[in-house]
């Protein structure tokens, strides 16, 4: 009789949400890889399809004006749908997107297939956050969240440089090909793990209402959209400013990336681990400030390889760190408006990296490749701004 009511106790458990979130880790990261591919193959594809380093920055402009506007439409309609189903369904397509990539006869061909493929990241990103609200208790969220975007920081440290040195060396279509097979099966782990069932509430318009009539949760977008701009005004050519500045080879320009991405990752591990005990508002603010300085010291160094290793070393710290805390102080703020206002930010990182490529490409095509960090770094101190006023009317509110 007790062993039976042991096993009956033991069976009621629900299961482990670990895999899954390994599973959305993996996800993040094929996303992340797939946004970032461009900016590492920058060099490439500008060979490649014959087009200036500013005309090929546009493939970084589009896809973040299509996300930017869509992701709070894509949410809407896709609310009522299955979790799993949606994620699984997000990353077949960003596979076929990227098999159609690499198969695109030229530049602005690609341009319109990677618009649209790019759909897929701002659905999967939000609601893979989502997802992990429904999996873990509330005191567990901030940390898991933070523990799946720790992919985003592994595809800037693994995927994207790697996608660079497959690009220079065997070409930029093999880089889009194996990216869609990768996808595939990311799909596969993502339906084997996360339950079935799981559904967020229907969003409708007073939602988006109610977010946008919320001063606290709107000064956070903005910290989002100022950071992403900063960080995308460089990021979006930061193969050709290596090449350019520091004469470095393919080799050397996947390096520095990889430097830069592992720098992300130590500061979103870290992020994960002390969140709770110093609390989400001064961990994003350290980030924030580990940005500018770090590009306020690249400009210093410029063409010095020690100090630009250094540089991206310490703002790498800050990059995907304040992106997960980000997501957290939203669920954190109006867990009940948390669909709506992570939609949102996605769509604000997006358009940060549609304003940041566009002002980075503008600084390009002038040829004043030692302006594009000053720019970033004064984004930066945009960030900072809002993120201490962000405190202070939470702050107000208790």
């Amino acid at each position: 009789m007790t062993q039976d009511n042991h096993t009956s106790t033991k069976a009621a458990q629900p299961p482990s949400p670990q895999p899954a979130l390994w599973a959305l880790f993996a996800g993040n990261f094929i996303i992340g890889t797939g946004i970032l591919l461009p900016a590492g193959m920058l060099n490439d594809l500008s060979a490649g399809l014959g087009v200036s380093h500013a005309t090929a920055g546009l493939l970084m402009v589009a896809g973040g004006i299509v996300i930017g506007f869509g992701a709070p439409i894509f949410a809407t309609l896709t609310s009522t749908l299955d979790r799993r189903l949606l994620l699984v369904g997000s990353l077949v397509y960003y596979a076929l997107g990227h098999a159609l990539s690499a198969l695109a006869p030229e530049f602005w061909s690609l341009l319109v297939i990677r618009a649209l493929m790019v759909i897929s990241a701002g659905i999967f990103t939000p609601q893979a956050a989502a997802s992990v609200g429904l999996m873990v208790p509330p005191e567990k969220r901030a940390g898991a969240i933070a523990f799946i975007f720790i992919g985003w920081s592994i595809a800037s440290v693994l995927g994207m440089p790697t996608g660079s040195l497959i690009g220079a060396f065997l070409g930029w279509r093999l880089a889009f090909a194996l990216m869609a097979v990768l996808a595939l099966v990311t799909a596969v782990l993502v339906w084997r793990t996360v339950p079935k069932g799981l559904h967020t509430g229907r969003l409708s318009l007073k939602a988006w209402r109610d977010v946008f009539f919320d001063p606290v949760l709107v000064v956070i977008l903005l910290v989002t959209l100022a950071s992403a701009c900063g960080q995308f005004t460089v990021f979006s050519y930061m193969a050709l400013l290596f090449k350019e500045m520091l004469g470095a080879s393919p080799g050397l320009i996947a390096l520095l990336l990889a430097g830069l991405g592992l720098a992300g990752v130590i500061g979103n591990s870290l992020a994960a681990r002390f969140v709770a005990r110093l609390g989400i508002d001064r961990l994003i603010l350290f980030a924030f400030l580990a940005i500018l300085i770090g590009m306020i010291a690249f400009s210093v160094t410029a063409g010095i390889l020690i100090g630009a290793a250094a540089s991206i070393a310490i703002w790498g710290l800050g990059t995907f760190s304040s992106n997960s805390l980000q997501q957290s102080r939203l669920f954190a703020h109006a867990p009940a408006l948390a669909s709506a206002s992570v939609a949102l930010n996605t769509s604000t990182i997006y358009l940060g990296q549609a304003i940041g490529a566009a002002v980075g490409g503008k600084i390009v095509a002038e040829r004043a490749l030692a302006w594009l960090t000053p720019a970033g770094a004064l984004f930066a101190a945009a960030a900072i701004g809002l993120t201490l006023l962000a405190t202070r009317l939470t702050q107000r509110r208790r």
